[in-house]
């Protein structure tokens, strides 16, 4: 008999931890398990630019991992900035995270007044790299950079042109500098209303991510004169930089993802293990090829060093630029 017992007891103990064990790694530890319902992705810029695309394309690919719907959400303005305020004013509970691309985390905050700096994030990872171009339409009379710089030099109060955040109007306050021109930022939401501001005439030229002017570069409606990257852009290999031309300039920025500082760890394990694994979905890569966004995978750690450090250099070059104190 006590040795029926003896028997009952180890299947019991058995059953037992072998029930800990497949649902401890679900579990968080306030015991609940994450996620039991929908997830929240704000995405901080404008519908139907390169980051709301790629945004969308990932969150999709991370659905797969989670096992429940991500549901994105638009919130634009304050160049960048509007979305990330609405993520981090949510309850820290893992349901709400966003993306928190590098300008606005980095380099807005030491130009506006915002309610954060880049230690109020618990970092999720970094997919991409935004390469940029500037622009004009293909019937402009601006043939060259060149061409730009002479009319604002020309033109009383200088050239206008839109852009829908930072960095790229550093290219332009850069440019300002070099040549003692005017010209004169028309800030836009987003990619799509950046398009919108060129061909409808409102700007003569915009400087832009390739994944919002791939589509009328292809169909023939804007032209490229120059990539701002630092090297030659993909859809346009002729097209010199402005490196090439000699003014010395380049913008870099990143796309990624983070949450509240506050949001439980356990709970942003999870988050990260599924971007992770899902950041090689073939669906997902193929939208970051046709958007002209190369796919960088940046750990979290790797993540929030490129932001704090970004942080510090903007600080350093806006600075020296005059554009802050």
């Amino acid at each position: 008999m006590k040795r029926k017992m003896h028997f009952i007891t180890v299947i019991l103990l058995v059953v037992f931890i072998s029930a800990t064990l497949i649902t401890g790694c679900s579990k968080t530890d306030e015991g609940a398990e994450y996620p039991e319902g929908p997830i929240t992705m704000i995405v901080n810029y404008g519908g139907g630019g390169g980051t709301d695309i790629s945004a969308r394309a990932y969150a999709k690919a991370v659905e797969k991992h989670l096992d429940v719907p991500i549901t994105v959400v638009n919130k634009e303005g304050g160049v960048g900035t509007t979305g990330i305020i609405e993520m981090l004013n949510k309850k820290p509970d893992g349901y709400t995270f966003g993306v928190a691309t590098y300008s606005p985390v980095a380099i807005v905050p030491h130009q506006m007044d915002v309610p954060y700096v880049p230690e109020d994030f618990s970092y999720i990872c970094g997919y991409g790299q935004y390469k940029y171009g500037i622009a004009v339409l293909d019937d402009s009379p601006f043939e060259t950079v060149e061409d730009l710089i002479e009319a604002a030099r020309e033109k009383d109060g200088g050239l206008s042109y839109a852009a829908s955040g930072y960095p790229q109007p550093f290219i332009c306050e850069k440019l300002s500098k070099l040549e003692d021109i005017e010209l004169v930022l028309v800030p836009t939401g987003s990619g799509a209303e950046t398009n919108t501001m060129l061909m409808g005439g409102h700007v003569p030229f915009i400087v832009a991510i390739m994944s919002d002017l791939k589509p009328f570069i292809e169909s023939g409606e804007m032209r490229l004169l120059a990539s701002v990257s630092g090297d030659r852009l993909e859809i346009a290999p002729d097209v010199p930089t402005l490196q090439e031309m000699g003014y010395g300039i380049e913008i870099n920025s990143y796309l990624g993802l983070a949450a509240h500082k506050d949001v439980p760890e356990d709970r942003m394990d999870v988050l990260r293990e599924a971007f992770e694994k899902a950041f090689d979905d073939e669906e997902f890569q193929d939208v970051m090829k046709k958007a002209q966004i190369p796919a960088r995978f940046f750990p979290a750690e790797e993540w929030e060093r490129i932001c704090i450090e970004g942080y510090q250099e903007a600080e350093e070059n806006l600075r020296e630029m005059g554009l802050i104190d």
